[in-house]
C-alpha cells in the first residue's frame, strides 16, 4: 500500500474513533444532564461546550508542540524501529484492575466530553503534519550517507 494511502487510512480510522468517542461522550453527558434540575440544563450545556472547546484547542496545541519537539531531534531508523517494537510488545494485555476502578471512572464521567475533545485535538494536531518525526529521522539518515 502506498505511503499516502496509509496516512489517509490512518486519518480515516482515527476520525472514526473520534466520532465514536464523541458520540459516546455526548450520550453519557445527556444521560447525566437528564438528572439535573430543569433550570440548569442551559448552563450545564454551555459549560460543557466551553470546556470541550478549550479541551480541543489545548489538545491541538499540545499535539503540535509535541511534534515540533520531536521534529527538532528525530529518531534514527534504528531508534524508531526499537520504539515500534517496544510499543507493540505491550499490546494485547488486559488490565485486571479495571473492575476495581470502575466506580471512579463513573464518578468522572461528566468530564468525558472535554477529555474526548482533548484527545481529538491532540490526535489530529499530531496527525495532520507534513512529515512525522520517524520520517524526518530516516531522511536525515539517508542524507548523511
Amino acid at each position: 500500500m502506498g505511503y499516502w494511502l496509509r496516512r489517509i487510512r490512518q486519518g480515516v480510522v482515527l476520525l472514526g474513533f473520534g466520532a465514536l468517542f464523541g458520540w459516546l461522550s455526548v450520550a453519557i453527558w445527556q444521560d447525566i444532564e437528564s438528572g439535573l434540575p430543569t433550570g440548569w440544563h442551559r448552563a450545564a450545556d454551555v459549560t460543557m461546550g466551553v470546556l470541550s472547546l478549550v479541551g480541543f484547542v489545548r489538545g491541538w496545541f499540545w499535539g503540535r508542540r509535541t511534534i515540533r519537539a520531536k521534529l527538532a531531534d528525530p529518531p534514527t531508523p534504528e531508534q524508531a524501529w526499537i520504539r515500534h517494537r517496544q510499543a507493540r510488545r505491550g499490546r494485547g494485555s488486559a488490565n485486571p484492575d479495571f473492575g476495581k476502578r470502575g466506580g471512579a471512572l463513573l464518578f468522572f464521567a461528566p468530564f468525558f466530553p472535554p477529555c474526548v475533545a482533548w484527545w481529538i485535538g491532540s490526535t489530529f494536531g499530531t496527525l495532520l503534519v507534513r512529515e512525522l518525526p520517524s520520517e524526518a529521522g530516516a531522511r536525515k539518515a539517508l542524507n548523511r550517507t
